[in-house]
Protein backbone atom coordinates (compact mmCIF):
# COMPACT_ATOMS: atom_id res chain seq x y z
CA UNK A 1 0.00 0.00 0.00
CA UNK A 2 3.04 2.44 1.04
CA UNK A 3 5.32 1.52 -1.18
CA UNK A 4 4.95 4.69 -3.52
CA UNK A 5 5.90 7.31 -1.25
CA UNK A 6 5.73 10.25 -3.17
CA UNK A 7 2.13 9.85 -3.67
CA UNK A 8 -0.50 11.03 -0.77
CA UNK A 9 -3.13 8.27 -0.06
CA UNK A 10 -4.41 9.60 3.60
CA UNK A 11 -6.01 12.23 4.61
CA UNK A 12 -8.36 13.83 7.28
CA UNK A 13 -11.43 16.30 6.84
CA UNK A 14 -12.23 19.19 9.08
CA UNK A 15 -14.51 17.55 11.10
CA UNK A 16 -12.24 14.98 12.29
CA UNK A 17 -13.15 12.15 9.81
CA UNK A 18 -10.02 9.43 8.48
CA UNK A 19 -9.60 9.42 4.74
CA UNK A 20 -7.50 6.58 3.02
CA UNK A 21 -7.60 5.50 -0.40
CA UNK A 22 -6.12 1.81 0.05
CA UNK A 23 -5.39 -0.76 -2.52
CA UNK A 24 -7.37 -4.27 -1.39
CA UNK A 25 -5.99 -6.40 -4.65
CA UNK A 26 -8.46 -8.07 -7.18
CA UNK A 27 -11.67 -8.96 -5.88
CA UNK A 28 -14.04 -11.80 -6.65
CA UNK A 29 -16.66 -9.30 -8.19
CA UNK A 30 -16.01 -7.97 -11.56
CA UNK A 31 -17.80 -4.75 -11.30
CA UNK A 32 -15.34 -3.81 -7.87
CA UNK A 33 -12.28 -1.82 -8.08
CA UNK A 34 -8.98 -2.68 -6.18
CA UNK A 35 -8.49 0.94 -5.03
CA UNK A 36 -11.27 1.59 -2.38
CA UNK A 37 -11.73 5.18 -0.48
CA UNK A 38 -12.00 4.27 3.35
CA UNK A 39 -12.92 6.56 6.08
CA UNK A 40 -13.45 5.93 9.71
CA UNK A 41 -14.80 8.58 12.08
CA UNK A 42 -13.36 9.84 15.68
CA UNK A 43 -13.88 6.77 18.23
CA UNK A 44 -14.60 4.63 15.79
CA UNK A 45 -13.31 1.32 15.98
CA UNK A 46 -13.38 -0.12 12.35
CA UNK A 47 -12.90 1.26 9.18
CA UNK A 48 -15.89 1.19 6.74
CA UNK A 49 -15.15 1.48 2.32
CA UNK A 50 -17.66 4.13 0.92
CA UNK A 51 -16.19 3.40 -2.74
CA UNK A 52 -14.05 1.91 -4.86
CA UNK A 53 -12.67 3.21 -8.49
CA UNK A 54 -13.53 1.37 -11.49
CA UNK A 55 -11.20 -0.02 -13.68
CA UNK A 56 -8.03 -0.17 -10.81
CA UNK A 57 -7.08 -3.21 -10.51
CA UNK A 58 -4.20 -4.91 -8.08
CA UNK A 59 -1.36 -2.92 -9.79
CA UNK A 60 -2.67 0.33 -9.80
CA UNK A 61 -1.49 3.04 -7.47
CA UNK A 62 -3.15 6.99 -6.63
CA UNK A 63 -2.58 10.08 -5.51
CA UNK A 64 -5.27 12.85 -4.48
CA UNK A 65 -5.58 16.31 -3.57
CA UNK A 66 -8.50 17.61 -1.07
CA UNK A 67 -9.94 21.10 -2.54
CA UNK A 68 -12.94 22.73 -0.42
CA UNK A 69 -15.38 19.60 -0.33
CA UNK A 70 -14.06 18.05 -3.33
CA UNK A 71 -11.55 14.83 -3.50
CA UNK A 72 -9.47 14.78 -6.48
CA UNK A 73 -7.92 11.67 -7.01
CA UNK A 74 -5.62 10.16 -10.11
CA UNK A 75 -4.56 6.65 -10.87
CA UNK A 76 -2.96 4.11 -12.84
CA UNK A 77 -4.73 0.45 -14.51
CA UNK A 78 -3.54 -1.37 -17.41
CA UNK A 79 -2.04 1.28 -20.39
CA UNK A 80 -4.54 3.78 -18.72
CA UNK A 81 -4.40 6.98 -16.10
CA UNK A 82 -7.46 8.01 -14.96
CA UNK A 83 -9.08 11.25 -12.95
CA UNK A 84 -11.79 10.98 -10.64
CA UNK A 85 -13.81 13.55 -8.77
CA UNK A 86 -15.93 13.03 -5.06
CA UNK A 87 -17.60 15.62 -3.20
CA UNK A 88 -17.96 15.31 0.44
CA UNK A 89 -20.62 16.21 2.83
CA UNK A 90 -19.50 17.63 5.98
CA UNK A 91 -23.29 17.35 7.58
CA UNK A 92 -22.97 13.63 7.03
CA UNK A 93 -19.47 12.55 6.61
CA UNK A 94 -20.33 10.88 3.52
CA UNK A 95 -18.71 11.27 -0.15
CA UNK A 96 -20.87 10.99 -2.96
CA UNK A 97 -21.19 12.12 -6.97
CA UNK A 98 -18.43 9.83 -7.81
CA UNK A 99 -17.30 11.47 -11.46
CA UNK A 100 -14.59 9.43 -13.62
CA UNK A 101 -12.82 10.83 -16.74
CA UNK A 102 -10.07 8.64 -18.78
CA UNK A 103 -6.65 11.19 -18.59
CA UNK A 104 -4.80 8.92 -21.22
CA UNK A 105 -4.68 5.83 -23.08
CA UNK A 106 -2.04 4.31 -24.68
CA UNK A 107 -1.41 1.38 -26.83
CA UNK A 108 2.37 1.08 -26.71
CA UNK A 109 2.73 2.77 -23.42
CA UNK A 110 2.05 1.86 -20.05
CA UNK A 111 1.96 4.50 -17.31
CA UNK A 112 2.28 4.32 -13.58
CA UNK A 113 2.87 6.32 -10.91
CA UNK A 114 0.92 9.45 -10.84
CA UNK A 115 1.11 12.19 -8.78
CA UNK A 116 -1.80 15.48 -9.27
CA UNK A 117 -1.69 18.96 -7.98
CA UNK A 118 -3.80 22.37 -8.28
CA UNK A 119 -2.17 25.48 -9.60
CA UNK A 120 -3.83 29.12 -8.32
CA UNK A 121 -5.72 29.72 -11.07
CA UNK A 122 -7.40 25.98 -10.73
CA UNK A 123 -5.89 24.24 -13.14
CA UNK A 124 -5.12 20.67 -12.82
CA UNK A 125 -1.81 19.19 -13.60
CA UNK A 126 -0.44 15.45 -13.38
CA UNK A 127 2.52 13.71 -13.73
CA UNK A 128 2.79 10.41 -14.23
CA UNK A 129 5.82 7.45 -15.25
CA UNK A 130 5.61 5.81 -18.66
CA UNK A 131 7.18 3.14 -20.55
CA UNK A 132 7.03 2.21 -23.92
CA UNK A 133 7.51 -1.34 -25.82
CA UNK A 134 11.10 -0.69 -26.16
CA UNK A 135 11.12 -0.62 -22.48
CA UNK A 136 12.38 2.90 -22.45
CA UNK A 137 11.15 5.28 -19.32
CA UNK A 138 10.56 9.15 -19.05
CA UNK A 139 7.95 11.10 -17.19
CA UNK A 140 5.22 13.24 -19.16
CA UNK A 141 2.95 15.57 -17.73
CA UNK A 142 -0.92 16.61 -18.63
CA UNK A 143 -3.20 19.69 -17.55
CA UNK A 144 -6.90 20.51 -17.56
CA UNK A 145 -9.25 23.52 -16.15
CA UNK A 146 -12.12 21.04 -16.88
CA UNK A 147 -10.89 17.76 -15.94
CA UNK A 148 -14.27 16.33 -16.59
CA UNK A 149 -14.13 17.13 -20.13
CA UNK A 150 -10.28 17.26 -21.43
CA UNK A 151 -6.72 16.85 -20.52
CA UNK A 152 -3.52 18.29 -22.56
CA UNK A 153 -0.32 17.17 -22.96
CA UNK A 154 2.40 19.43 -21.84
CA UNK A 155 5.69 18.35 -20.62
CA UNK A 156 8.13 15.31 -20.88
CA UNK A 157 11.25 15.19 -18.42
CA UNK A 158 14.12 12.97 -17.82
CA UNK A 159 16.37 10.54 -19.38
CA UNK A 160 14.61 8.60 -21.73
CA UNK A 161 16.23 5.31 -21.43
CA UNK A 162 15.78 2.01 -19.94
CA UNK A 163 16.40 2.71 -16.62
CA UNK A 164 13.54 2.32 -14.29
CA UNK A 165 13.29 3.89 -10.94
CA UNK A 166 11.80 7.28 -12.40
CA UNK A 167 8.84 9.30 -10.55
CA UNK A 168 7.80 12.28 -10.38
CA UNK A 169 5.58 14.86 -7.75
CA UNK A 170 4.10 17.94 -9.12
CA UNK A 171 3.85 20.81 -6.63
CA UNK A 172 1.88 24.20 -6.34
CA UNK A 173 3.50 26.65 -5.63
CA UNK A 174 2.60 30.40 -5.26
CA UNK A 175 4.50 31.26 -8.94
CA UNK A 176 3.13 28.00 -10.53
CA UNK A 177 3.88 24.84 -10.55
CA UNK A 178 7.05 22.90 -9.12
CA UNK A 179 8.16 19.24 -10.03
CA UNK A 180 10.18 17.26 -8.03
CA UNK A 181 11.69 13.95 -9.78
CA UNK A 182 14.06 11.08 -9.63
CA UNK A 183 15.55 9.93 -13.20
CA UNK A 184 18.73 7.41 -13.91
CA UNK A 185 20.61 7.70 -16.79
CA UNK A 186 24.80 5.97 -17.00
CA UNK A 187 27.77 8.08 -16.41
CA UNK A 188 31.20 5.86 -17.29
CA UNK A 189 28.99 2.68 -17.09
CA UNK A 190 27.94 3.65 -13.88
CA UNK A 191 23.97 3.85 -13.41
CA UNK A 192 23.56 7.46 -11.71
CA UNK A 193 20.28 8.24 -9.60
CA UNK A 194 19.46 12.12 -9.30
CA UNK A 195 16.88 13.80 -7.39
CA UNK A 196 15.85 17.02 -9.42
CA UNK A 197 14.29 20.21 -9.42
CA UNK A 198 11.93 22.21 -12.13
CA UNK A 199 9.51 25.05 -11.70
CA UNK A 200 7.18 26.84 -14.48
CA UNK A 201 8.34 30.36 -15.80
CA UNK A 202 5.98 33.18 -16.61
CA UNK A 203 5.27 32.13 -20.01
CA UNK A 204 4.66 28.81 -18.60
CA UNK A 205 7.87 26.68 -20.02
CA UNK A 206 9.75 24.71 -17.52
CA UNK A 207 13.03 25.80 -16.25
CA UNK A 208 16.31 23.52 -17.03
CA UNK A 209 16.41 20.99 -14.27
CA UNK A 210 18.64 21.54 -10.88
CA UNK A 211 20.17 18.39 -9.90
CA UNK A 212 19.55 17.85 -5.74
CA UNK A 213 21.22 14.74 -5.43
CA UNK A 214 22.90 12.34 -7.25
CA UNK A 215 24.24 8.93 -6.13
CA UNK A 216 24.71 5.54 -7.12
CA UNK A 217 21.74 3.75 -8.62
CA UNK A 218 20.71 0.92 -5.91
CA UNK A 219 18.08 -1.43 -5.23
CA UNK A 220 16.43 0.67 -2.11
CA UNK A 221 13.93 2.76 -4.43
CA UNK A 222 13.41 0.51 -7.64
CA UNK A 223 10.92 2.78 -8.47
CA UNK A 224 12.33 5.90 -7.65
CA UNK A 225 9.38 7.03 -5.38
CA UNK A 226 10.78 7.39 -1.82
CA UNK A 227 10.29 10.89 -1.16
CA UNK A 228 7.96 12.95 0.40
CA UNK A 229 7.39 16.58 -0.15
CA UNK A 230 5.30 19.11 -0.04
CA UNK A 231 5.00 23.20 0.76
CA UNK A 232 4.07 25.22 3.32
CA UNK A 233 2.34 28.14 4.00
CA UNK A 234 5.64 30.37 3.34
CA UNK A 235 6.12 28.71 -0.13
CA UNK A 236 9.35 26.97 1.55
CA UNK A 237 9.18 23.30 0.26
CA UNK A 238 10.37 20.32 2.33
CA UNK A 239 11.89 17.18 0.85
CA UNK A 240 12.86 14.14 2.34
CA UNK A 241 15.15 11.28 0.48
CA UNK A 242 16.97 8.61 1.31
CA UNK A 243 20.72 8.12 0.35
CA UNK A 244 22.44 5.02 1.01
CA UNK A 245 19.77 4.14 3.91
CA UNK A 246 20.83 7.65 5.18
CA UNK A 247 17.82 10.26 5.36
CA UNK A 248 18.63 13.73 4.00
CA UNK A 249 16.33 16.67 4.46
CA UNK A 250 16.25 19.04 1.60
CA UNK A 251 14.88 22.49 2.20
CA UNK A 252 13.94 25.30 -0.87
CA UNK A 253 14.02 28.95 0.74
CA UNK A 254 11.51 31.11 -1.31
CA UNK A 255 12.80 34.17 0.11
CA UNK A 256 16.85 33.50 -1.12
CA UNK A 257 15.54 31.10 -3.70
CA UNK A 258 17.90 28.32 -2.80
CA UNK A 259 17.74 24.80 -2.01
CA UNK A 260 19.84 23.09 0.98
CA UNK A 261 20.57 19.80 2.77
CA UNK A 262 21.34 18.11 5.75
CA UNK A 263 21.35 14.99 7.11
CA UNK A 264 18.18 14.24 9.74
CA UNK A 265 19.34 10.49 10.18
CA UNK A 266 23.31 10.31 9.97
CA UNK A 267 23.44 7.14 10.68
CA UNK A 268 23.04 4.14 8.15
CA UNK A 269 19.80 2.43 9.42
CA UNK A 270 17.45 1.07 6.67
CA UNK A 271 15.53 4.23 6.82
CA UNK A 272 13.84 4.44 3.20
CA UNK A 273 10.20 5.63 3.74
CA UNK A 274 9.63 8.80 5.35
CA UNK A 275 6.98 11.44 5.41
CA UNK A 276 6.49 15.38 5.56
CA UNK A 277 3.88 16.30 7.47
CA UNK A 278 2.63 19.78 7.71
CA UNK A 279 0.43 21.38 10.51
CA UNK A 280 -2.21 23.96 10.12
CA UNK A 281 -0.11 26.06 12.53
CA UNK A 282 3.18 25.97 10.38
CA UNK A 283 5.08 23.26 12.21
CA UNK A 284 6.79 20.91 9.95
CA UNK A 285 6.77 17.36 11.12
CA UNK A 286 9.43 14.58 9.74
CA UNK A 287 8.14 10.87 10.10
CA UNK A 288 10.40 7.98 9.42
CA UNK A 289 11.56 4.60 10.79
CA UNK A 290 14.59 3.96 13.09
CA UNK A 291 15.19 0.10 12.90
CA UNK A 292 11.82 -1.20 14.82
CA UNK A 293 10.40 2.16 15.79
CA UNK A 294 9.13 5.23 14.11
CA UNK A 295 10.15 8.71 15.06
CA UNK A 296 8.60 12.16 14.98
CA UNK A 297 10.69 15.19 14.61
CA UNK A 298 9.20 18.71 14.48
CA UNK A 299 10.31 21.96 13.62
CA UNK A 300 8.69 25.40 14.50
CA UNK A 301 10.50 28.00 12.13
CA UNK A 302 9.62 26.35 8.70
CA UNK A 303 12.43 23.84 8.50
CA UNK A 304 15.40 25.82 9.65
CA UNK A 305 15.65 23.59 13.37
CA UNK A 306 14.28 20.21 14.54
CA UNK A 307 13.70 18.71 17.85
CA UNK A 308 12.53 15.29 18.22
CA UNK A 309 8.95 14.80 19.72
CA UNK A 310 7.56 11.23 19.88
CA UNK A 311 9.05 8.02 19.31
CA UNK A 312 5.73 5.43 17.92
CA UNK A 313 6.32 1.82 19.04
CA UNK A 314 4.41 -0.94 17.79
CA UNK A 315 3.28 -3.80 19.48
CA UNK A 316 5.32 -6.68 20.35
CA UNK A 317 5.06 -10.67 20.52
CA UNK A 318 3.29 -12.67 18.11
CA UNK A 319 3.42 -12.74 14.99
CA UNK A 320 7.16 -12.01 13.65
CA UNK A 321 7.45 -9.34 11.65
CA UNK A 322 9.36 -8.43 8.77
CA UNK A 323 11.84 -5.14 9.50
CA UNK A 324 13.61 -5.27 6.52
CA UNK A 325 11.59 -2.17 5.19
CA UNK A 326 8.93 -0.72 7.42
CA UNK A 327 6.70 1.35 5.99
CA UNK A 328 5.15 4.92 6.84
CA UNK A 329 2.19 7.29 5.71
CA UNK A 330 0.51 10.09 7.21
CA UNK A 331 -1.56 13.01 6.17
CA UNK A 332 0.49 15.72 4.47
CA UNK A 333 -1.97 18.62 6.29
CA UNK A 334 -2.97 18.22 9.59
CA UNK A 335 -4.64 20.08 12.62
CA UNK A 336 -4.97 18.83 16.25
CA UNK A 337 -3.82 15.64 16.60
CA UNK A 338 -1.57 13.68 14.07
CA UNK A 339 -2.39 10.21 12.55
CA UNK A 340 0.29 7.96 11.19
CA UNK A 341 0.19 4.44 9.64
CA UNK A 342 2.93 2.06 9.55
CA UNK A 343 2.95 -1.31 7.27
CA UNK A 344 4.50 -4.33 8.33
CA UNK A 345 4.75 -7.64 6.69
CA UNK A 346 4.39 -10.71 9.11
CA UNK A 347 7.21 -13.45 8.87
CA UNK A 348 5.80 -16.45 6.90
CA UNK A 349 5.58 -19.82 8.24
CA UNK A 350 4.96 -23.26 6.87
CA UNK A 351 1.07 -23.20 7.48
CA UNK A 352 0.53 -19.03 7.08
CA UNK A 353 1.53 -16.78 4.52
CA UNK A 354 3.04 -13.46 4.68
CA UNK A 355 0.20 -11.01 5.60
CA UNK A 356 0.13 -7.44 5.00
CA UNK A 357 -0.49 -5.32 8.27
CA UNK A 358 -1.44 -1.45 9.06
CA UNK A 359 -1.05 0.05 12.90
CA UNK A 360 -2.35 3.13 13.53
CA UNK A 361 -0.66 5.45 15.99
CA UNK A 362 -2.60 9.01 16.99
CA UNK A 363 -0.46 11.58 18.22
CA UNK A 364 -1.24 14.92 19.75
CA UNK A 365 1.81 17.06 19.24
Amino acid sequence: MISYRHQERFLMTDDGVQHLLINVGDRDEESKGALALMTKEEGQADWEEVIDLNCSNSESTADMVLDKNYLHIVYNCDKQVWYSRLSYDALTSTWWNLKTRRIFKGRLQTPSAPTIAMSSDRTLHVVFTQTNFNKVVQLVGYSSGSPLLRWVPTETWGQANKRPAKAGRILSLETGMGLLYTDVSEENDTARSTLNFVRTNEDGSWTAPVVLESTDAGFHDPYGSHYSAMVDDQGNIHLVWPVEKRLVYYRFDKASDTWSADYILENPHNAVYSQVAKHTDGRIFLIFNVGEQLQMVESSDYGLTFNHTAFLIHPTGDPLYDWAQPRVEAPAVFSGRLDVLQQLSTVPTETVPAVERLYLFSVTP
